[in-house]
């Protein structure tokens, strides 16, 4: 009894003593591979056509312009989303005109403007085709602003996020996906809320 137990000891001891230089070297290892950032910008003017798609008989295409501000290589502050919507109707509205019948008067979104929150928790770089290195980074938005309906104006709540790629250290290029939502007058009365996704695809510029 007293040898099994022994032996159990010593097994143990063995592996422990196996293992730690494992770790010790990974660790020594993540130390080499984890670096600082190469772009870390102050200033970001952002510029981007996009897509709203979620309404059934009109869509948007839209313009956007932004400016963030950028604390350090995890928070920033988007000061200014304006973002312009040119609307168009689908093929279901004409099928609907084309039997005498038009859709409830629902409103669409004409201009919205927000301010959010970034946290950039993930940054990386990849080897493009084995000859150069590419960098980026994703981020997630929160924030709300005030958008401007066909009928009315209302205060917006945004969410979403994204993921850019840098050119080099002026210009990068980025993907926007954010949920709205622009609550009505009557929300305490009613559920009135119109929601909204916009997809967004753009270029930065970063000093």
């Amino acid at each position: 009894m007293f040898m099994r137990n022994f032996a159990r000891i010593l097994l143990l001891s063995m592996v422990c003593l196996s293992v730690w230089p494992l770790s010790a070297s990974a660790q020594d290892y993540s130390a080499m591979v984890v670096q600082n950032r190469r772009f870390d910008p102050t200033h970001e003017f952002s510029f981007a056509a996009g897509w709203l798609p979620l309404d059934a008989f009109t869509k948007g295409v839209s313009l956007t312009a932004a400016y963030t501000l950028h604390f350090n290589e995890s928070w920033a502050w988007e000061i200014g989303n304006f973002t312009y919507s040119l609307q168009y109707d689908t093929d279901l509205f004409a099928q609907l005109e084309a039997i005498d019948t038009r859709p409830g008067p629902f409103e669409v979104i004409d201009f919205f403007a927000t301010s959010s929150v970034v946290w950039k928790p993930l940054y990386w770089k990849g080897s493009w085709l084995n000859s150069s290195l590419t960098y980026g980074e994703f981020f997630l938005v929160l924030g709300g602003g005030y958008g401007w309906l066909t009928r009315s104006a209302r205060p917006a709540l945004d969410a979403g996020g994204g993921f850019r790629v840098y050119g080099n250290s002026l210009l990068s290029f980025r993907l926007d996906i954010r949920y709205l939502m622009f609550f009505g007058d009557e929300i305490l009365e009613r559920f009135d809320v119109k929601d909204e996704l916009w997809i967004g695809l753009g270029t930065s510029l970063s000093f």
